[in-house]
């Protein structure tokens, strides 16, 4: 990557569309524009008012009387730009072909094509954001829910990198402390060792409340993920149309008609449930090689899901299969559904308390008739939000977003622990400074303060071209 190239790439996604936008950056944006746009009213790129849309024709690079559309123009000029080098933006008409084509020019004029997330890596690299804020910017681009999107937002505006500075802050001011005390021990007093336990004591709680906020931050980002599993027939894919309000999934009558995991999204109290309808789990023998395959998958999305809904057939005996189905989901988080309600019931809430080991305010009855009212729907969803929302979210908090994030304060966490330990046995406190810049290490991870060239390719990688 040549940091100094003045890159280009498409900054929308490509299909159709009302506009599409091409972003250049680099100190030659201005002259490399110059060669394919021709703003109207007989200025120049560089005569162009800062941050000013303009109305221009774009045209061939080498001949100025080809013209490929008429569009908006606009330079930011370093370094107040999103970048901090100079940017051009081509706000053209959308489609694939047209954007493709100016593109193909800005190339032919001299651009490079940036790599992913280049536009972003540059930002920090030149000091306007943080990696923070880089990753809560893909995090808004990838929100699914109001109270991810939200999270990001407040991430973005630098909630979290304040909170991570302002422990560092606090790090610095121990450490700082301690080595004046052993470099001039006339004029600055040696800290008490209470007072410095005191202080480990409190950095070392704000850590641990900001890594209690990563599991809720996951979710916020990533939704909750929410596996539907029960024997074939019991009413697996008429939940998930239910819950959609959609014919997403297949229903007959006929055994295995699920053969693979089918995902849909669903906005419940402001998160994003992330739903999987599964194949449906029975005896291998009765289940030719494709339904095998779908129940493998099955078996494996219920190890990684957050949430099982685990559905009985209500009208009629609790089967082997429904045992073993349970044996697996134990240790998972899961709600159990006897379904098909609406009907005369075999298997009641306290006979399936027993029969599953299972607590009584974790049953819920549901039916989902094809000619009638469903039914359970409401109270499902005010379980799912009971376990994963009441109580855990804070108005105006900012959470934790990824494992990058959490892996780098529980290294900070363990590094204060080591200097609490050693403090507390009788260490000088100058042998302390290897675990205390340790600590600052790690904080200065996750905001990109002290970061390894690895770390930012990491962050970086999944950004789009064009971001």
């Amino acid at each position: 990557m040549k940091l100094h190239d003045t890159i280009t790439a498409i900054a929308t996604p490509i299909g159709s569309g009302g506009i599409a936008i091409l972003r250049l950056s680099g100190s030659q944006a201005e002259e490399i524009a110059t060669r394919v746009v021709s703003p109207l009213g007989g200025k120049t790129v560089a005569e162009l008012e800062n941050y000013k849309l303009t109305l221009s024709m774009i045209h061939a690079c080498d001949n100025p009387e080809a013209p490929i559309d008429r569009a908006l123009a606009v330079v930011m000029r370093a370094p107040r730009s999103y970048t901090g080098e100079t940017v051009v933006e081509i706000h053209c008409h959308g489609g694939f072909f047209a954007a493709s084509r100016i593109l193909e020019e800005l190339l032919k004029s001299g651009a490079r094509l940036a790599e992913g997330g280049e536009f972003t890596r540059r930002a920090f690299l030149n000091g306007k954001t943080d990696l923070t804020g880089a990753e809560a910017t893909m995090d808004l681009i990838d929100a699914h829910s109001a109270l991810g999107l939200g999270n990001a937002a407040r991430a973005l505006k630098g909630q979290l990198f304040d909170a991570i500075e302002a422990l560092r802050e606090q790090v610095i001011a121990v450490t700082s402390h301690i080595s004046a005390a052993a470099d001039y021990p006339e004029e600055v007093d040696i800290p008490q060792q209470e007072h410095v336990l005191l202080q480990f004591a409190t950095i070392k709680q704000e850590i641990d409340r900001l890594l209690g906020t990563f599991e809720t931050g996951r979710l916020l980002k990533e939704g909750i993920t929410t596996v539907i599993v029960g024997r074939p027939n019991v009413g697996k894919s008429s939940l998930l149309n239910a819950l959609t309000r959609s014919d997403r999934a297949i229903v007959t009558d006929i055994p295995g008609t699920t053969r693979d995991v089918i995902e849909e999204y669903l906005q419940l109290g402001g998160v994003s449930l992330r739903l999987l309808d599964t194949a449906g789990l029975r005896s291998r023998e009765d289940a030719d090689a494709v339904e095998q395959l779908g129940m493998d998958r099955t078996m494996e999305q219920m190890q990684e899901a957050d949430l099982c809904l685990f559905l009985v057939d209500a009208t009629g005996a609790i089967t082997e299969e429904d045992l073993q189905i349970a044996a697996a989901l134990k240790g998972k988080q899961t709600l159990l559904l006897l379904n098909k309600t609406d009907q005369p019931e075999q298997v009641t809430v306290a006979g399936a308390a027993e029969a599953f080991s299972i607590a009584e305010e974790r049953i819920l009855k549901t039916a989902t008739p094809k000619d009638g009212k469903t039914i359970g729907l409401e109270a499902l969803e005010q379980a799912i939000c009971g376990i994963f929302l009441e109580g855990k979210l804070q108005p105006g908090e900012v959470y934790l977003s990824n494992a990058r994030q959490r892996d780098s304060l529980l290294k900070a966490a363990d590094a204060l622990s080591r200097a609490t330990e050693a403090l507390k046995s009788g260490m000088p406190y100058d042998l302390l400074y290897v675990d205390l810049e340790d600590v600052l290490s790690a904080l200065g991870e996750v905001t990109g303060v002290t970061v390894q060239e690895e770390i930012i390719e990491q962050v970086f990688a999944r950004f789009c071209v064009g971001k």
